[in-house]
């Protein structure tokens, strides 16, 4: 029994998070570049969705960058948020919108997301066939699509 568990390495959340980035980010944007974003402004509402625990919990809020974060929390809201617990699909252009990022950082962070298996994507086209809309759905420890 020792020696499997000798061979077994702990493979930590930054760990994951550090080889999804390298396989991920082929040209990274400037500084200036991620910070450019609009000012989505507005005011606070009384309303609110849920970040699942395990997000803090387990190191993810930690070791994900801003991008990442952004987009992780843009498809909790359209999913958890809206009472969709089994997914959605969402455009990318939305994601790009409600996150304020380039497209090339949210593609960049919807591929660590995805092989971080914080949320799986299920790649589709619009009714019409015109253009892509993938179904994004989030992955928790407690698997809420299962009792879907």
């Amino acid at each position: 029994m020792e020696s499997i568990q000798a061979t077994l390495k702990q493979t930590t959340v930054a760990d994951i998070v550090q080889r999804a980035r390298s396989q991920s980010y082929g040209q990274r944007l400037s500084a200036q570049q991620e910070r450019r974003g609009k000012d989505s402004g507005g005011i606070l509402v009384p309303s609110a969705f849920q970040v699942p625990n395990e997000i803090i919990d387990e190191g993810w809020l930690r070791e994900l960058g801003g991008a990442e974060v952004k987009v992780l929390l843009f498809i909790i809201r359209k999913t958890f948020g809206f009472n969709k617990i089994a997914g959605d699909r969402i455009p990318l252009s939305q994601i790009i919108t409600g996150a304020g990022l380039a497209r090339q950082s949210a593609v960049s962070a919807i591929r660590v997301l995805e092989q971080c298996e914080l949320i799986r994507v299920i790649r589709g086209k619009s009714p019409d066939g015109t253009r892509n809309i993938n179904f994004y759905q989030l992955i928790t420890r407690q698997d809420y699509n299962k009792t879907k």
